[in-house]
Parts: C-alpha cells; structure tokens; sequence
C-alpha cells in the first residue's frame, strides 16, 4: 500500500490475529480499565481474548471483528498500530455489521453470558451508534506506545478513505466514533478532517461501570 520512512502500510493477515485481538482489547478499552465487551458478557479479559480469537479466524467479511477489515502499519516485520474499515451491508448477504458481529458473538460466547448481557443492554441501549448502510465505517484504533507520535493512525485513516472512494464507489462518507473522554481520539479525528454530528448518552448510572464512559461523539467525513 505504500512506505513511509520505516513503516509499511499493509492489510492486516491471519499472522496478525495476536495484534488485533490486542487492538480490539485496548481500543475497546478508550484508555481506561473498562472493557465494554468484558463487562457486558461477564467475562474475563482472557476469555474475551479466547473467543476474539475464534472470531477473527472466523473471517466474516463486513464488520469489525474480521481481518480483512483492518489496515496496519508494520515496522522492522511486526504490526504496531492498525485500524479496522469496512463498508456497513457489503457483504454477501446485504447484513448490517452489527448482526455480523451478533452472529458471531452468538456462535462464540456460552449461552449464560449471552443472557447475562441481555440483562445489561437497558444500561448501554443509548450508546449505540447507527451505521448506515453503504458508509465506510471504522472502529478499533490502537498504535503501541513506543510507536505513538509517528502519525500512524492519521496515515492509516488516510489509507482507509482512499479505499473506500477508489475501490467502493459510490461511497462518499466515511463515520467513526469514540468515547467523549478519549482526548486523543477526538483530537486525531478533528486533525483528519472529520466534523461531530451527533452524541449518544446514556443516563443510565450502569453504563460508566460497563462502558469507558456514558457518552459517545459520532464524527463524520465527506471523501
């Protein structure tokens, strides 16, 4: 895809499952010690890495829990920052990315913490985000800490719309969002060029035990 100076930009490979489980892990994260999908299901952090493990193999095209969808940036043959793309219903059976990833989830997860997660969806119901078909939406950004500052994610993000406006068009929006306490990610949205366009709250007093925060910023940009 293109070398900037020591880093390759590349898609993301079977080889990297290792790295995007981490990514999924710290970007679900948003830089607290609240794992979402941890908290929701009731299951520990390395379960959770078990099952995403299985996800990821799984290799379902057209949501944030498969390979394809992530572009990462490799220094010296090792992944350090990746970001996960895709165009919301293009994929074989027109699904929306959220039964996708349900799906999988429902395949994966054992029966007791997928009740359990229905027990705590009145908590986050608020925070989730509309996808609308045919928009390019990413989600899972994550640079490992001694690679930050090299303006990864930015080239990442750049990679993405290219994509998306050459290989997929007529695609002309691309939407990602984060938690409204996750500076830096507001900050590398707004350098990108993306502009805020809604927020979901959640007033539910669950929600900051379960989720990094109660309230989410959905950007937007015109490719």
């Amino acid at each position: 895809m293109g070398d900037n100076g020591k880093y390759l930009l590349r898609k993301a490979t079977i080889n990297d499952i290792d790295f995007i489980v981490d990514v999924i892990i710290s970007a679900e994260k948003g830089g607290t010690d609240k794992l979402g999908l941890s908290n929701i299901f009731g299951l520990s952090e390395q379960k959770l890495r078990t099952f995403l493990f299985q996800m990821l193999e799984e290799e379902v095209d057209g949501c944030e829990f498969s390979i394809s969808s992530f572009i990462v940036a490799e220094c010296n043959g090792e992944p350090v920052s990746a970001f996960a793309g895709w165009i919301e219903g293009a994929n074989e059976d027109e699904l929306p990315s959220s039964m996708l990833k349900s799906n999988l989830i429902a395949y994966y997860f054992p029966i007791e913490n997928i009740e359990k997660s229905v027990k705590n969806a009145d908590a986050v119901k608020d925070l989730q985000v509309d996808r609308p078909l045919g928009t390019y939406q990413l989600e899972y950004a994550y640079t490992k800490p001694e690679h930050r500052g090299q303006n990864l994610l930015v080239r990442i993000i750049e990679e993405h719309c290219k994509m998306a406006k050459q290989l997929y068009e007529p695609v002309s929006k691309v939407y990602v969002h984060t938690f409204a306490n996750n500076i830096p990610a507001l900050k590398l949205y707004e350098k990108c060029g993306f502009v805020e366009v809604r927020r979901f709250v959640s007033s539910n007093p669950l929600a900051k035990t379960y989720y990094p925060y109660n309230e989410v910023v959905l950007f937007e940009k015109n490719i």
